[in-house]
């Protein structure tokens, strides 16, 4: 399990006066992404969306997410982002991230993207509909892409 590197990359993101331990905190999460699977993915979410941790930790934190439970962890994902542009942060590994989910899984994404902002309550629409718009983007410039997203572009 991760859990010893979560805590680790929790407490070095703060070490104390806003200092940061950037040594400690990237080693241990590349000890976190070798050893995650799907089975952390709850702590992984749990992680994301922590008190603790910063707009860096949040970025570095939705890559094995991304990665590991694709589209259907778009929710907390989709949260964490727009809490580190709450901060006035710009988020591009956190775009970048989702920017990859979205071309590796296209369909399963937009459906993902809809479901969601058909949903009374949602409150990250605009980010939602960003992932969706990068996503059209991406397939329809995409030789090699042959999906049908023409439901989304209404």
């Amino acid at each position: 399990m991760i859990h010893k590197e979560i805590e680790a990359i929790l407490a070095w993101q703060d070490v104390g006066h806003g200092d940061i331990d950037v040594d400690g905190v990237i080693k241990a999460f590349e000890r976190l992404k070798s050893i995650a699977t799907e089975a952390d993915l709850p702590a992984l979410v749990a992680a994301i969306q922590s008190p603790k941790n910063n707009f860096w930790t949040r970025e570095l934190f939705a890559e094995p997410i991304c990665h590991l439970g694709g589209a259907d962890y778009l929710e907390p994902l989709l949260e964490a982002a727009q809490l580190g542009l709450d901060e006035g942060h710009d988020n591009d590994s956190f775009d970048v991230s989702l920017t990859e989910l979205a071309e590796a899984e296209p369909e399963k994404c937009r459906a993902k993207l809809e479901e969601l902002l058909a949903r009374d309550g949602f409150k990250h629409r605009e980010a939602a509909k960003w992932l969706l718009e990068v996503l059209l983007l991406t397939v329809n410039t995409s030789p090699c892409r042959e999906v049908d997203l023409s439901a989304s572009e209404a």
